[in-house]
């Protein structure tokens, strides 16, 4: 006989002892005391963590009291218009960030063979610019993808107003793709 049926055959014994001396009623109690003492442990435990909890708790109040309210800024709203305008770039830094957006082309292999640029006031807004950028592109959307994501990279006064992708045949390889930027420009500084 293996070890293995040796033990089952020793287990199996002392249970049937086991059995016999307390009946089923003694081994129900018996469970029931045993998973008593498991749920007394488990209570005791959970009662340490909650007072490590409180006390964690008193000293993050602790803390809380002894940090001075700051007053909050109240700006008028006309200046906070101004700083909102302030952060723009003038309009004279267009002809750079055309370069960049040439630059940001190249980088990506892109071709600008042509282009529509627009600069106009954009009313109501107290001396804001916008200036539309539309570039026609023939390429693959690869390229095209990582050229908008440098350009806006580049320039964060700049949205993409638009993107218009076509595909001119089914077994085209390049796509025909519209590419409108939208820079900002504040007209003057405040």
């Amino acid at each position: 006989m293996s070890n293995l049926n040796i033990a089952l055959n020793a287990g199996r014994r002392i249970a049937h002892r086991v059995h016999v001396r307390l009946g089923a009623n003694g081994l129900l109690g018996l469970g029931m005391a045993l998973l008593a003492v498991v749920g007394l442990g488990y209570a005791v435990r959970t009662q340490h963590e909650a007072a490590d909890l409180q006390v964690q708790a008193e000293a993050a109040r602790s803390r809380a009291a002894l940090v001075t309210a700051h007053p909050v800024e109240v700006v008028p709203a006309g200046e906070r218009l101004a700083r909102f305008q302030n952060w723009f770039p003038t309009a004279d830094t267009s002809t750079d960030d055309l370069r960049k957006i040439f630059k940001a082309a190249q980088a990506s292999h892109l071709v600008l063979s042509r282009g529509e640029y627009t600069l106009t006031a954009i009313d109501g807004s107290g001396g804001l610019q916008k200036f539309d950028v539309i570039l026609p592109v023939k390429e693959h959307y690869g390229s095209v993808k990582s050229f908008v994501a440098d350009v806006l990279n580049e320039l964060p006064h700049a949205s993409l107003a638009e993107l218009r992708v076509e595909r001119p045949a089914a077994a085209a390889d390049e796509l025909d793709t519209r590419v409108h930027f939208t820079l900002y420009y504040r007209t003057r500084t405040t």
